[in-house]
């Protein structure tokens, strides 16, 4: 479920999510939900051609095995090699403002901080660290995720509007904030 406060709009790589308003370093801009579509990564191997090419651009892999493809505007998040949102070492599903995000700027995170990611592509983020060639057989880079002690705290200490819904899938992540009732 992406934040209703986002919207989506064309860039120099295609489309992109952007910020609606400003958003906190800590606030939750994507969390899974049951309408996400979770495809076991034996049946998305077994396919071919354009399906499988156009998967491999909207989706990624998560920790439990699984190609998720977001059924909303989540599935428009750009890479860049300086992220401004991430997801976190204990819980794959979810994007997270890495930094304060201002109104209108573009929501972006570095895909090696995936599980996996399935699309090669020459980058096109323009950053000082550009690593040039992003690749899909690039192992998953924890360092480049938040560690759930160091933010909890600071999760809870705002209005998270993605955390007022639960889910089957996002439950482990709200019980893993302690969060018994929706908020």
């Amino acid at each position: 479920m992406t934040h209703p406060d986002t919207f989506v709009q064309l860039t120099h790589k295609g489309v992109g999510l952007f910020a609606g308003r400003s958003f906190k370093r800590g606030e939750i801009l994507w969390l899974i939900d049951d309408f996400d579509v979770k495809i076991p990564i034996s049946q998305y191997t077994a396919l071919s051609g354009p399906l499988r090419e156009k998967l491999d651009v909207y989706t990624y892999m998560d920790f439990k095995h699984r190609v998720i493809v977001p059924w909303d505007d989540g599935k428009y998040v750009n890479h860049s090699c300086d992220p401004n949102a991430t997801g976190l070492l204990q819980f794959d599903n979810l994007t997270i403002a890495l930094c304060d995000i201002e109104q209108g700027e573009e929501i972006v995170e570095n895909y090696n901080s995936y599980f996996a990611h399935f699309e090669t592509f020459d980058c096109a983020c323009g950053t000082f660290h550009c690593e040039g060639k992003i690749t899909s057989a690039e192992a998953y880079r924890p360092e480049l995720r938040i560690d759930l002690n160091k933010i909890k705290n600071l999760i809870l200490s705002m209005d998270q509007y993605l955390l007022k819904f639960r889910t089957n899938e996002n439950s482990d992540f709200l019980d893993l904030l302690g969060l018994t009732e929706i908020v």
